[in-house]
C-alpha cells in the first residue's frame, strides 16, 4: 500500500495488489495515509505455493480490477 500510494502522489499511476489476508492491513494503511478510498486489487491467499499456471490464472482474474484502477475509474491519490 506504501509505495503504491507514494507513486501515486509522485503521479506514477499504480495498481497495488495483495492477498485478501492483508485485507484489513491494507485499509488501516489507506487510511493512516489519508486516502481511505484508495482502491487496490485482491487476490486469494496464498500465491507462493502456486505453480506457474495458476498463479498466471490469479493474473487473469485480477486484470479487469487492475485494468479499472489504472484506467482511472476510481479515486486518485492527491
Amino acid at each position: 500500500m506504501h509505495d503504491g500510494i507514494e507513486m501515486e502522489r509522485l503521479g506514477i499511476p499504480t495498481a497495488s495488489i495483495i492477498t485478501h489476508v492483508f485485507n484489513n492491513t491494507a485499509k488501516a494503511m489507506t487510511r493512516m495515509m489519508g486516502v481511505p478510498d484508495y482502491e487496490y486489487a485482491v487476490a486469494p491467499h496464498p500465491l507462493s505455493s502456486l505453480s506457474d499456471y495458476e498463479c498466471r490464472q490469479r493474473a487473469e482474474a485480477l486484470l479487469p480490477d487492475v485494468e479499472r484502477i489504472l484506467l482511472g475509474s476510481v479515486a486518485r491519490v492527491e
